[in-house]
């Protein structure tokens, strides 16, 4: 597990591992070091995560230290749910063509949390010299 400033590209902090995926409690500890890592100076951190860490430790982690997050949700059938019966609205301010945002409590968190998803059309196309 790596942990770079986006902005820069500096790195932060990291982990060798053995490629097995890291469970919960692995990736709250990474979180906290990473923290513990940023000079005094630094006011607000924001994390930015892929889907595997999408577990609650995770979330704990960035909360105990005060950062702000995002994290890769994964489909999981109740969240595909909720999405199949979200309100879509067009999407002004990304590249995607349509957005939701709902409340959601996944199964072992200790509270809700606002998701926000979205959807790019696919392009309609016959392929390969198709009309």
């Amino acid at each position: 597990m790596l942990t770079f400033i986006a902005e820069t590209r500096e790195y932060v902090w990291g982990e060798l591992r053995n490629g097995d995926r890291p469970d919960g409690k692995q990736i709250g500890h990474h979180i906290r070091n990473v923290y513990a890592a940023m000079p005094a100076g630094v006011k607000q951190i924001y994390g930015r995560a892929d889907s595997g860490f999408y577990c609650w430790d995770a979330v704990e982690a960035y909360e105990e230290c005060n950062v702000r997050f995002t994290i890769s949700a994964r489909k999981t059938s109740r969240l595909v749910d909720l999405l199949r019966k979200a309100e879509w609205k067009p999407s002004k301010k990304t590249d995607a063509d349509m957005e939701c945002e709902f409340r959601y409590q996944p199964e072992g968190w200790q509270k809700e949390y606002r998701f926000v998803a979205l959807r790019t059309e696919k392009a309609r196309g016959g392929g390969a010299g198709g009309s």
